[in-house]
């Protein structure tokens, strides 16, 4: 009879193995906290195999799968977590065949783990009768800690909210909650690394963000959290592996306020309906409804019109002008007096394609680089578009370099040309999403990295992309803010560290950018704009809204009228 109760043999060295794929880490290291925070029968640590743990897993410089054959035998538990990817790996399936052989006729020793429910279809014929516990049942943890003889400590770390919570907008970040995690005399300290999860009630409250943070010197920080939808008696609940919860004093959430007065006096208000943009100066605009592009003055006088064929595909900004261009291949020049030029480039030898790829001025010259691989010149005067290169590969992003160009080509390669030849080429990745100049920098955004040429040197730079599934990036002069399909986001300057990071609704995607990119606007699948400034949400529109290149203004619209006024009017305390 082989004992589960907890009481190790000699031979035992790990009192859980925990097997798992690569993808689902995060649901392996939250399983490992749980774990560690517990106790074994007789009220000592227990010890937990995780492959990547600097204590309880794989040494370094060890052969990993003699480790691992040897492993498996001396654990009393293993933990396996079933999820579709883990029947997909070798190494998985080997772990498993093996913990199935070890696993007594009565079992206790194979504890199967279902963290996703599209695993259960995959699942082999041989351990499918094995029962499992699913993490969608609410105390799933507590059936693990049984199954593996652990219990909680008796007196486990105790956390606290250092941050007081007292209202918050629906709609806005909330200020950075900090949670700490303090060991009671006599234990050891609150470990670094440990995970602290947020959830709130009612649930209906809909708590967004990044809800599982680790510790860093006792303290986790969660700097993106928002709530939805409005609600009355709130509490945030804070839970960490061997802690009792903490909850907060109840609190409400309230409705964004209203509009903000069109009435007052020195005011400026446009009778202009659309997306509005500014011009470099900070006080034009131009104004998109439908197609149609409306130049509004400093003195808000409309002065110009111009019509687009399609919907915008990619807008710039110049020294003076503004600049967009539709998927049809017309562009759009406009000076913040209301002159206006409207250019339709030819297709590369009668082709019927015609798209732009990417826009880059130097100065007040704009460049237009299609994905045929012409370069364009276009400037407000009445001469012709000038072809500048023909770039073989393509254009996916541009920008200007003094006198050349730095051309992004579809084959995922960064070409300098100067005075029209290809000079040194920098192999980057397929998919290059934006290019920017910053002092004597080239940041060139991929879906995998983010890549910094210098220009001076030539030395390239990478970096792994800090986010996933990117939707969105807008450089912003000194940081360039990405932000990925959940809604996560970050802000970047030209050493690749990240200054800034947000979060917003899973979909947005920034429209506009002010302050060197210290402020945002989130344009979201309902079409609501919102407001972000240094990672925190601080105003919601319902219709379109943009800020200033020098972020001392925003233009706001209501459905029919803009309103002009300061951000920190707009800005209401959470």
């Amino acid at each position: 009879m082989t004992d589960t109760t907890g009481a190790a043999s000699g031979t035992d060295q790990w009192d859980v193995f925990i097997s798992y794929a690569r993808e689902d880490y995060i649901q392996a290291k939250d399983l490992y906290d749980a774990l560690i925070g517990c106790v074994t029968a007789d009220g000592a640590a227990p010890a937990i195999y995780l492959d990547v743990s600097r204590t309880g897993g794989t040494p370094l410089g060890a052969d990993w799968q003699t480790f691992l054959e040897e492993a498996l035998p001396r654990s009393r538990h293993i933990v396996a977590l079933y999820s579709p990817t883990y029947f997909d790996k070798d190494v998985c399936q080997w772990e498993l065949h093996e913990a199935y052989k070890l696993n007594p006729p009565e079992g206790g020793r194979l504890i199967p783990l279902l963290i996703h429910p599209g695993a259960v279809a995959k699942v082999p014929y041989i351990v499918h009768r094995i029962n499992w516990i699913s993490t969608a049942r609410p105390h799933w943890i507590d059936e693990v800690c049984k199954a593996v003889g652990l219990r909680p400590a008796e007196t486990g770390a105790v956390l606290r909210f250092d941050t007081p919570v007292t209202g918050a907008v629906a709609g806005h970040t909330l200020p950075p909650l900090k949670v700490t995690g303090t060991a009671p005399d006599g234990m050891s300290p609150w470990p670094t690394g440990a995970t602290v999860t947020l959830t709130a009630q009612p649930a209906g409250a809909e708590l967004t963000g990044t809800l599982s943070a680790s510790a860093v010197g006792g303290t986790a920080v969660f700097a993106d959290l928002a709530f939805r939808t409005p609600a009355a008696e709130v509490r945030l609940i804070a839970t960490a592996p061997g802690c009792e919860p903490v909850l907060t004093p109840p609190f409400e959430v309230r409705a964004p306020e209203e509009q903000r007065p069109w009435d007052e006096p020195d005011r400026p208000v446009l009778a202009a309906r659309g997306h509005p943009v500014f011009f470099p100066d900070g006080q034009a605009l131009a104004v998109r409804d439908g197609r149609t592009l409306t130049i509004h003055t400093a003195e808000h006088e409309a002065a110009g019109t111009a019509e687009l064929r399609e919907q915008p595909r990619l807008w710039a900004h110049g020294e003076n002008c503004v600049a967009v261009a539709d998927w049809s291949g017309r562009v759009v020049l406009a000076a913040p007096d209301g002159q206006t030029r409207v250019v339709d480039l030819p297709a590369a030898d009668e082709g019927r394609l015609n798209v732009p790829g990417a826009l880059a001025f130097a100065g007040d010259v704009l460049y237009v680089g299609m994905w045929s691989g012409k370069v364009w010149s276009v400037t407000l005067d009445a001469t012709d578009p000038e072809p500048v290169l023909e770039h073989p590969a393509g254009v996916q992003v541009l920008a200007t370099d003094g006198s050349g160009l730095l051309v992004g080509g579809l084959d995922g390669t960064l070409t300098q040309y100067t005075e029209g030849r290809a000079g040194a080429e920098h192999p980057l990745e397929p998919v290059l999403l934006a290019l920017t100049r910053v002092r004597n920098f080239a940041l060139v955004v991929g879906e995998r990295q983010v890549h910094r040429l210098d220009l001076t040197s030539g030395r390239l730079l990478q970096v792994t992309q800090p986010v996933r599934v990117i939707t969105g990036t807008l450089p912003g002069g000194e940081l360039t803010a990405i932000v990925d399909a959940a809604g996560q986001g970050v802000c970047f300057d030209a050493e690749l560290a990240v200054r800034v990071g947000f979060g917003t609704v899973p979909g947005a995607r920034p429209v506009g950018s002010g302050d060197d990119g210290r402020l945002l606007v989130m344009e979201c699948p309902d079409g609501s704009h919102a407001l972000v400034r240094d990672g925190r949400t601080t105003y919601v529109a319902g219709h379109p809204m943009t800020v200033s290149p020098d972020g001392r203004r925003a233009a706001v619209s209501d459905g029919e009228r803009l309103l002009v006024l300061s951000p920190e009017e707009l800005e209401e305390p959470s």
